[in-house]
């Protein structure tokens, strides 16, 4: 189990001997071929791919499997950053292919760009009337500020019954609400 108490605590790397973590040393392998050649022989072992094709059996994707494989790769030092990013999609292919002798065929990512695009739409949407309505507070009681909360609970039904869980879209211009400025120094607070 990991204990997130027992990690670095902000700054940490500033009083540390330099070169004392892994990957602030020279990394062991320094071209895309190496960590490629690397990753392959490592995914050739047959131990190894009977634990990835279980991983991929209960829904794993190459992107976030490889990306991950790459990410702990250049913490340990064994490559950089951007080797790791380069040899990427040469590992995944050989995972792809090996993953077939299993029957398997691995998807390269498990979210479908139209569907992120929709629930996008949606959350967006969903905060425009939010927003919307928290303008009309106070106002009276009127046909288009329940038309807003019909809108509200007709997406929340829809969502609900889908079984979606609501990204955190960015804010755009017509979604943002200014903060008003709080603590000691804050204008008006005196």
């Amino acid at each position: 189990m990991v204990n997130f108490f027992d990690g670095p605590i902000p700054g940490q790397s500033l009083t540390d001997i330099p070169g004392n973590s892994p990957w602030e040393r020279p990394s062991e392998y320094n071209t895309v071929e190496e960590v490629t050649d690397h990753y392959i022989k490592k995914f050739s072992d047959e131990d190894v791919m009977d634990d990835m094709a279980i991983l991929f059996r209960i829904g794993a994707d190459l992107k976030s499997v490889v990306g991950t494989t790459m990410t702990m790769g250049a913490m340990k030092g064994l490559h950089t950053v951007e080797a790791g990013m380069l040899a990427g999609p040469k590992v995944a292919s050989f995972m792809k292919a090996a993953l077939k002798t299993y029957g398997i065929d691995a998807k390269e990512t498990i979210q479908d760009p139209e569907e992120m695009s929709k629930r996008r739409e949606e959350d967006r949407l969903k905060k425009l009337l939010a927003h919307a309505i928290q303008q009309s507070d106070g106002k009276e009681e009127d046909e288009g500020l329940e038309m807003l909360r019909e809108m509200g609970a007709s997406l929340e039904e829809a969502s609900e019954k889908e079984g979606k869980v609501p990204l955190e879209a960015a804010p755009t211009e017509s979604t943002k609400v200014e903060a008003k400025p709080q603590g000691l120094m804050a204008k008006g607070n005196m």
